[in-house]
């Protein structure tokens, strides 16, 4: 795999309130460009903050000025970006929570798929997940979304090798790292990919709802580098090296257990 210098971010983002999340995100953008980051991961809705509530209110549309904000700082550092925002198409529709990967004046927009139970009310919900090649091919899933196998595998089979995992989770500490440690190891061991997860956090909760914790895995679902706290932070780090796939088939070191599914065995 192509070597990608990745940060990643847990930052509170106030509700309805893009003006001063995305001044704060780019002054994220900055330190990233100063770490030399190829590829910075903001958590989810991390652009209006996550308020399922006001989600009519408080979604943005398509080339909002503030989306274009991001874009642009991104477009001036050369450098991919991953942010999320609730994004409304029509005046007359649910909102979508959307992750957005923008690199090179391109971008993908994540609807996320799979609701989590006080979302149904307030969204609708995606029906695609895209992949793009930034260097490394990139796909995205959304919070509670990791503990659902079969997203990694339908990434994994367009070509992932990097899978980002932003969260809006009030988890945070202890529980944070013992939840994320149940299955993202898994999903990045069993497709054979390196993955990297951020959780936001929620101002004015108290520390056990506060939220946060940032977390990357590599292809053998081994912990790299992880910050389970519960203040705003950046974490910069390199992944690099073969993935599984690159490996000479048979080599049981380092197997890609992806390449020796049946598929047709499944249905």
């Amino acid at each position: 795999m192509n070597t990608i210098v990745l940060s990643l971010v847990t930052m509170e983002s106030l509700p309805g309130k893009p003006e001063q999340n995305v001044q704060k995100m780019i002054s994220y953008l900055e330190k990233a460009n100063e770490d030399l980051a190829t590829l910075v991961i903001f958590p989810e809705c991390s652009l209006t903050g996550y308020d399922p509530e006001n989600a009519m209110n408080y979604s943005l549309k398509m080339d909002d000025h503030f989306i274009l904000m991001m874009e642009e700082k991104a477009s001036t550092f050369d450098m991919a970006v991953c942010f999320g925002y609730m994004e409304r198409l029509m005046a007359e529709t649910k909102p979508f929570i959307t992750q957005e990967l923008f690199f090179q004046g391109k971008r993908i927009r994540y609807h996320k798929t799979h609701l989590g139970t006080k979302e149904e009310k307030y969204f609708q919900s995606g029906k695609e997940f895209p992949v793009m090649d930034i260097g490394v091919t990139v796909g995205i899933q959304l919070c509670w979304e990791s503990h659902i196998p079969d997203i990694s595998t339908a990434l994994r089979q367009k070509g992932a090798e990097l899978l980002l995992v932003p969260y809006a989770s009030g988890m945070n500490g202890k529980r944070c790292r013992e939840n994320w440690m149940v299955h993202l190891p898994a999903r990045a061991s069993d497709n054979g990919v390196f993955l990297a997860a951020c959780n936001a956090l929620f101002p004015g909760k108290s520390l056990s709802s506060r939220g946060g914790g940032l977390a990357v895995f590599d292809p053998k679902g081994k912990e790299l580098t992880s910050y389970y706290g519960a203040e705003e932070q950046i974490m910069t780090c390199q992944l690099s090296g073969m993935l599984p796939r690159e490996y000479p088939r048979g080599d049981m070191h380092h197997i890609s257990y992806f390449d020796q599914r049946k598929p047709d065995l499944y249905k």
